[in-house]
């Protein structure tokens, strides 16, 4: 089934089950076994295909004309409301953590300009999933830049050069997961590069009515990519399947995905692709604080995955509460600066 130009429901489908994914993985060894989804972090991966295709769709013929600046302050009045909120969070539980109120403040910013901390650890400590944001950014930016400019040609090119870079890193670091940390947060680019591209060049080939992929039953979809992010994987083969997966298999799975007809479980997945992006936004600082919780045994008696279940929680209420009531408040503070004409708070795959 093709999906309508204004709704792509196989899409909301992937990332809010990778949405939910990733909140998981980052409660390993809280409610989860340390080894479980080990290979989680793909998820970032598969939001960078989903995010090129959604919004070449939405905005393609209009860079191709110009356009670049309106874009761009589109983008940024959709992300950074919730990327402030995340940082606030994770200052706020740092403080009551006991840490320096003025390696916070410089913290703060740092973050407030996406410049990464490259003294250790977490490029963005307050929130770790910053790290992406700042890549999801920059890739609209050369976006927003070169609209006009790329051509299918060079749009192969650009996408085949980012996965060329990616492999190459990740068979250097034994892993796909480039980017979050001061070691290796430069090999972010690459993969967003790839992803974002592959997306762009997908949605071209969807409009244009030659996209060949065969459609899955949307649970295969589904099923595949949580056989993926759960997979385990000898640590030597790590980096080869990371790749398989990111450069073959994701692009596979959303042009799949995009025609996939949802059925009967599609009002859940619209709700968990809705809150998506300020679940990923606001997941981390909670989950950090619970984790130290249970370390510091701060509550006695407490089982620790008592603790990681109410932090589970926590997170999707917050982020339900965000979607509902922040989002959609910043959109309409900022209505007049980004010229918006649509809310924030509307589902992932509609957002512009």
């Amino acid at each position: 089934m093709t999906a309508s130009r204004d709704r792509i429901p196989g899409l909301d489908a992937l990332r809010g089950l990778a949405a939910v994914m990733v909140l998981l993985f980052h409660a390993r060894g809280l409610v989860l076994p340390t080894a479980a989804l080990g290979h989680g972090y793909l998820a970032v991966d598969l939001f960078f295909v989903i995010s090129g295709f959604v919004l070449a769709r939405a905005h393609d013929a209009q860079l191709a004309i110009g356009g670049g600046r309106d874009f761009m302050r589109r983008r940024l009045i959709r992300l950074y409301p919730m990327v402030l909120l995340g940082m606030a969070v994770g200052a706020t539980l740092l403080l009551v953590r006991g840490r320096d109120p003025a390696t916070i403040a410089i913290l703060l910013s740092l973050a407030l300009l996406f410049i990464p901390f490259t003294g250790g650890g977490d490029v963005f400590p307050l929130n770790g999933p910053q790290w992406s944001l700042l890549w999801e950014l920059a890739a609209n930016l050369v976006y927003a830049v070169i609209g006009r400019w790329l051509t299918f040609r060079r749009l192969i090119v650009l996408t085949a050069a980012g996965g060329v870079l990616h492999a190459i890193l990740a068979l250097r670091f034994g892993t796909g997961s480039l980017g979050p940390y001061a070691t290796d947060w430069w090999g972010g680019a690459p993969r967003v590069v790839f992803g974002f591209f592959a997306g762009v060049m997908l949605a071209r080939l969807f409009d244009a009515g030659r996209l060949t992929i065969p459609v899955l039953p949307i649970w295969v979809n589904l099923a595949l990519v949580a056989a993926i992010l759960t997979a385990s994987i000898p640590e030597t083969g790590r980096a080869p399947f990371d790749l398989l997966a990111v450069l073959i298999v994701f692009p596979l799975l959303v042009g799949s995905a995009a025609r996939a007809a949802v059925g009967r479980s599609r009002s859940l997945l619209d709700r968990l692709a809705a809150i998506s992006y300020a679940l990923y936004a606001l997941h981390i600082p909670i989950l950090l604080a619970a984790r130290e919780i249970a370390a510091r045994g701060a509550l006695p008696g407490a089982p620790k995955i008592a603790i990681g279940v109410t932090a589970l929680t926590l997170a999707l209420a917050a982020a339900i509460a965000a979607h509902r009531w922040f989002e959609p408040w910043a959109a309409r503070r900022l209505r007049d600066v980004g010229a918006q004409s649509r809310s924030t708070s509307l589902p992932s795959s509609i957002t512009r």
